[in-house]
């Protein structure tokens, strides 16, 4: 009788070589399947990666970057960037049992690493969709930490359907350091804002200045950046107001001097023309953000230039 020992074949016929080949294969891929999984308690439904299928993929743009692993039966892992932000992690799943409530995050150490303890991380939200885990920047970190040591973050929370049973998810740090590499690499090149951050923006004014400062020229130069590199920007909406201080006429003039002069930095630094549509209203009434001003505060409140953008 043969006793399958990995990489050992002892000699004999060809065929019974093939098939002692076979068995020795099936041996190992189950071997290295119970060496990637987590500790199990009865009654969990468990989702990992296996060792042999633990596989990253990074997607990458100037807008965001992204490292995601596919979880069998359960969908994925996913650590997402957008320009502006720091990077995020979250759980998307085809159909989460997971009740909502409080879950328990866990480091575990992998099968071949039971010199390191299992360790208790805390607790972290979830809620009843297929993204049921979104974590904040210091947890996401943490998860990373946990990563680079080789350990699998954890979740557990019992099922929606049954105060018995539970869900432990694992994310497996198998192939992750190669795929970091690849994020680092997008990350570096990301905009230095995403399209939230500047639909709507707007540049304040101290009173009787008509030039940008320093600080408006920065802002403005991360909204040129980030037009030039999305073509589905269609119109930029540029407003001057002003405050109530003064001559109406002057606030008028004011504020058509001061909406041209972002027009202007714009065009100079290689925004269309036309895709900008400048406009000022002066101390129209309609437009002031606080209508009854009684202190400088307020009054530096109404005095500003706004920008609208739009794409498709």
């Amino acid at each position: 009788m043969w006793t399958p020992v990995l990489g050992v074949l002892k000699a004999g016929k060809p065929n019974d070589q093939k098939r002692r080949m076979k068995i020795s294969l099936k041996f190992t891929l189950s071997l290295v399947s119970l060496l990637s999984a987590p500790s199990v308690q009865p009654g969990n439904l468990a989702y990992y990666a296996d060792f042999d299928t633990s596989q990253w993929s990074v997607s990458a743009s100037v807008f965001a970057c992204t490292i995601s692993q596919s979880i069998p039966r359960f969908g994925e892992a996913v650590f997402y960037r957008q320009a502006g932000e720091p990077i995020l992690f979250h759980l998307e799943a085809l159909q989460s049992d997971m009740a909502e409530g409080r879950a328990l995050m866990t480091s575990v150490p992998p099968s071949w690493r039971q010199n390191l303890r299992e360790q208790d991380i805390g607790y972290v939200d979830v809620v009843r969709s297929n993204r049921p885990v979104s974590l904040n920047e210091t947890q996401t970190r943490v998860i990373l930490a946990e990563i680079f040591k080789g350990m699998m973050p954890t979740l557990t929370r019992r099922t929606w359907y049954s105060d018995q049973d539970s869900v432990q998810v694992a994310v497996s740090p198998v192939n992750f350091l190669a795929a970091y590499r690849s994020y680092q690499s997008c990350a570096q090149n990301l905009l230095p804002v995403n399209f939230g951050q500047i639909e709507r923006s707007t540049v304040f004014w101290n009173a009787g200045q008509m030039e940008l400062d320093a600080q408006d020229r920065a802002m403005l130069d991360d909204i040129i950046l980030y037009v030039q590199a999305d073509s589905s920007i269609y119109s930029i909406q540029i407003n001057g107001f002003t405050d109530t201080a003064g001559a109406s006429r002057d606030n008028l003039e004011n504020s058509r001097l001061r909406a041209f002069a972002v027009h202007e930095y714009l065009v100079n630094h290689g925004i269309e023309e036309d895709i900008l549509e400048t406009r000022y209203f002066g101390e129209t009434a309609e437009y002031l953000i606080v209508p009854n001003e009684r202190t400088a505060e307020d009054r530096a409140r109404n005095r500003r230039v706004t920008l609208l953008l739009r794409r498709r």
